[in-house]
């Protein structure tokens, strides 16, 4: 049984996350730096707002956000800051080109994503490209780029890890683009774990349900947030720090035997409603 301390889980090893200054991008940075990994964190957010996702949130278990202004580098791992556009495949390549010292990376989590909440009557061509460009050819051009990197990774081997959605799988009405290109990231994720486990690159991707973010913040608003806690098995919506979990533990040796997965993780929403409405 291993019993290296969690703190010492990535020790040595590095990662890229984008999409890093969201609810989750930033819990997955700050838990994979947590754990001893050199995290280079990216976001098309300027400078300024990428610097303030670094900091380092002591006790910022639970998802919720904190005013703790303790730095990165004094933690086990640390944060680098990178501004990039998913759909800007040479911003892509200098990020790649800043975490690879020569020796590979190890880890990369696609966290980058927008959304549209359109009905298929006001859903416009542009809208439905622009979602697909971020959310599915993003992820494609992060992957791209950083598989060549990742072929390098030390042992036991390079890790993608993507955020999907179980709306992936279930239907919700007015997220049409949406669910597409989560849809695309999961046939994605089991094409290319059959493609790469040759080359020792392990893909997954979760689907989180309802999780309280900056996006989904209009629901709390409206009041449909207590819905869907209502809807859960264990009574209480996701944060940001539970999916966070999951994805370091996917992009851990504690997973090598797991590889083209898409997990849910939605506190037991879909076993026993079938839908995210």
């Amino acid at each position: 049984m291993d019993d290296t301390p969690s703190e010492q889980w990535f020790a040595g090893r590095t990662a890229i996350v984008t999409g890093a200054t969201g609810g989750i991008g930033r819990a997955c940075t700050h838990t994979l730096a947590a754990r001893g990994c050199t995290v280079y964190a990216c976001d098309v957010a300027d400078l300024e707002s990428l610097e303030e996702a670094a900091t380092y949130a002591a006790g910022a278990t639970d998802g919720t956000e904190t005013t703790d202004t303790t730095g990165a580098n004094d933690r086990s791992g640390a944060i680098r800051t990178l501004e990039a556009d998913v759909t800007d495949q040479q911003a892509l390549e200098s990020v790649v080109d800043s975490a690879d010292d020569g020796t590979g990376i190890d880890i990369l989590v696609n966290c980058a994503g927008i959304i549209d909440r359109s009905s298929i009557d006001d859903l416009e061509p542009k809208t439905w490209t622009d979602v697909l460009e971020v959310n599915l050819t993003g992820t494609y051009n992060a992957i791209r780029v950083a598989t060549p990197a990742l072929r390098n990774a030390n042992a036991p081997g390079g890790a993608i890890v993507t955020v999907s959605s179980m709306l992936s799988a279930v239907g919700a009405p007015e997220r049409a683009a949406y669910s597409a290109s989560k849809g695309g990231l999961d046939s994605m994720t089991r094409s290319l774990a059959a493609e790469l486990g040759a080359d020792g690159i392990r893909v997954n991707a979760v689907n989180p349900g309802y999780v309280r973010t900056d996006m989904t913040r209009v629901h709390a608003d409206s009041g449909r947030e207590e819905r869907y806690r209502e809807q859960t098995a264990i009574n209480r919506v996701g944060h940001p720090q539970d999916v966070a979990e999951l994805v370091t533990f996917l992009a851990s040796e504690r997973a090598r035997y797991i590889s083209g997965q898409t997990i849910r993780i939605d506190g037991g929403q879909s076993a026993i409603t079938g839908s995210s409405k």
